[in-house]
């Protein structure tokens, strides 16, 4: 049981260790970088940042995949979030374009139940505990393992629709400033990209790839329909929809986001009022079922001790 138990978490402090090795390692890359990455400008199957970053210690399982790499084409697909579904779309709203980060994402996630199960067998067997228990934690191990990975992907892309909803009215009064002084929409969207790539990476790796598409030769509008896909995001959703009927119309681009990012910035103070105002909901459970008992306890204790103390003689005579 101990053994179990130490080897358990030896794996788990291990994995958790070169899992925030990798993130931190790819987060110190720059946007063009990735974007170099993403678009395969060298020669050869591009190399994803994740397994690049862990290369001495999965060698041999990148060389394995490597053989199977997309090509130009899908990694084009990939860079521009359409026509994808599945894990591939859930990589993408995630910021996982690496060539080899779908290949990785199908081996873990097929994998780790295998791994889950396997480990749930052994520790049934040195615990000895029944077989009904152990088949029981076999199918819990399996559906763990089968559905951790989603999870975790889902997690990460709210946290990056968050960081995206938080960030974008700044960045639309950004944009309106550079639209009024004279810059194109290309030009203000580098300026983003600029100056959002501390207060959120996210925001200005997404505006970045619109421009480097536009750039690229791509038309504005499928550029702008892509952002749409890869974010996931309804304001963004919203800011595309305005953004192609200003252009289509031929109205006031300036005017627009103006107003666009005015009703943004009401919709982010809305949201966070009715934050504020679940709270006192919220507050309910832990004041009813974790400070009040203490209280009670802190506050009827003596009495209910004393009471005791003056009644027990009176019930032993």
């Amino acid at each position: 049981m101990i053994l179990i138990l130490s080897v358990s978490i030896f794996l788990a402090t291990a994995i958790g260790s070169i899992g925030l090795y990798l993130w931190l390692e790819a987060r110190k890359e720059s946007l063009p970088q990735r974007f170099k990455e993403i678009v395969g400008e060298e020669s050869g199957a591009p190399r994803g940042r994740i397994v690049a970053s862990a290369g001495e210690w999965f060698g041999k399982f990148r060389k394995r995949f490597a053989a199977n790499a997309p090509t130009e084409i899908e990694l084009v697909e990939m860079f521009s979030g359409k026509e994808l579904t599945g894990g591939r779309l859930l990589l993408n709203q995630a910021g996982i374009r690496s060539a080899a980060a779908y290949q990785i994402y199908l081996v873990v996630h097929w994998a780790l139940p295998v791994v889950l199960v396997i480990l749930a067998v052994v520790y049934g067997k040195f615990t000895g505990i029944t077989s009904r228990s152990i088949l029981l934690l076999v199918i819990v191990a399996g559906i763990v393992g089968f559905l951790l990975p989603n999870i975790v992907l889902r997690w990460k892309i709210r946290k990056r629709q968050e960081e995206i909803t938080d960030s974008l009215p700044d960045g639309l009064d950004l944009l309106v400033v550079c639209v009024e002084a004279g810059l194109g929409l290309n030009a203000a969207f580098v300026k983003i990209t600029e100056e959002f790539q501390l207060s959120s990476p996210a925001l200005s790796e997404e505006f970045d790839i619109v421009n480097r598409e536009m750039v690229a030769g791509k038309p504005r509008q499928e550029a702008l329909r892509a952002l749409t896909e890869r974010t996931g995001v309804e304001d963004v959703k919203s800011l595309v929809a305005m953004l192609i009927q200003t252009e289509k119309l031929g109205t006031s681009l300036a005017q627009s986001l103006r107003v666009h990012s005015d009703s943004l910035r009401t919709r982010r103070r809305q949201k966070a009022e009715e934050r504020a105002a679940k709270t006192t909901t919220k507050l309910v459970f832990p004041l009813v079922f974790l400070l009040f008992p203490s209280l009670f306890i802190v506050i009827l204790g003596p009495g209910v001790l004393q009471i005791i103390a003056v009644l027990l003689p009176t019930v032993s005579k």
